[in-house]
């Protein structure tokens, strides 16, 4: 299914759209810079995660389950929190 997606994108790209194959390669990298902001932002955020945990227990002085981190939800809104800033960085 990927295959046939990619290469149905390729052809719309470059017949439907005029995008040039040579175009597509430089398309791959911003790609890649966006997969490693998001990436980023993902470890940032849990690591954030751990220690608002970690602080708790200090402060309170009763345990907190690192648990509390294991939600993807942090990881799902660690995607357009990078797409954004990636998105403002390359506008510069």
């Amino acid at each position: 299914m990927l295959v046939a997606t990619s290469v149905a994108a390729y052809v719309v790209g470059t017949r439907g759209l005029g995008l040039t194959p040579r175009s597509l390669g430089s398309a791959l990298g911003m790609m890649l810079e966006c997969v490693g902001a998001i990436v980023g932002f993902a470890g940032l955020n849990l690591a954030v995660g751990v220690g608002v945990v970690l602080a708790a227990r200090l402060v309170t002085g009763r345990f907190v389950s690192l648990y509390v981190v294991d939600d993807y939800t942090w990881l799902i809104l660690s995607v357009p929190q990078a797409l954004t800033w990636w998105l403002w960085v390359r506008r510069r």
